[in-house]
């Protein structure tokens, strides 16, 4: 058995079966990792409300050994305790566009299992500040492109349409999320 004790930011979930969820977490002592939720979607459930989007959270979660060795078995998700579920950056539209936007690049970008405590403490300061202006955004996805090795720091984008297309061809398809100006 391997365990799994961290604090995350939740920035993906995929529904399976009846019950269950992949989650996507960006750890501070992990990166980019994703667990089980078991029986998570039955409404019964008291960890659901847990792993909304950019929840940060603190978990517990283990996996078990396979038989066979070429196989990896998920970390399957055992407890969840949340921190912030940063209820007050949830209220405009701006506000959700701006967390949509977060989520899909961290997840895009960033690889699993490698541990960017830089990341991770960026992406907290932003939601804290709470600033969503055109210009604080720019600024955060020119700072983590810088972070992660894909952009020079000293350069700035001119706009948000800029910085898309950047991001649309590092990732060789469109943003899903909405633009952030309205």
């Amino acid at each position: 058995m391997q365990y799994l004790n961290d604090i995350g930011f939740v920035i993906k979930r995929v529904n399976l079966g009846e019950a269950d969820r992949f989650v996507t977490l960006f750890t501070k002592n992990n990166g980019k990792i994703e667990v089980l939720a078991k029986g998570v979607r039955k409404i019964s459930s008291k960890r659901a409300s847990h792993i909304e989007l950019l929840n940060l959270i603190n978990f517990n979660s283990l996996r078990s050994s396979k038989k066979n060795p070429s196989e990896k078995a998920p970390f399957i998700l055992t407890e969840v305790d949340l921190i912030t579920s940063f209820e007050n950056r949830r209220e405009t539209l701006l506000q959700c566009q701006t967390l949509f936007l977060i989520c899909e690049l961290v997840e895009a970008l960033c690889p699993y299992g490698q541990r960017n405590t830089e990341v991770y403490s960026h992406i907290g300061k932003f939601i804290k500040k709470g600033d969503f202006s055109t210009e604080a955004i720019n600024s955060w996805q020119t700072n983590i492109l810088s972070i992660l090795g894909y952009w020079d720091e000293d350069k700035v984008f001119t706009s948000e349409k800029e910085s898309r297309g950047f991001i649309e061809q590092l990732l060789e398809r469109k943003i899903r999320s909405q633009s952030f100006t309205i």
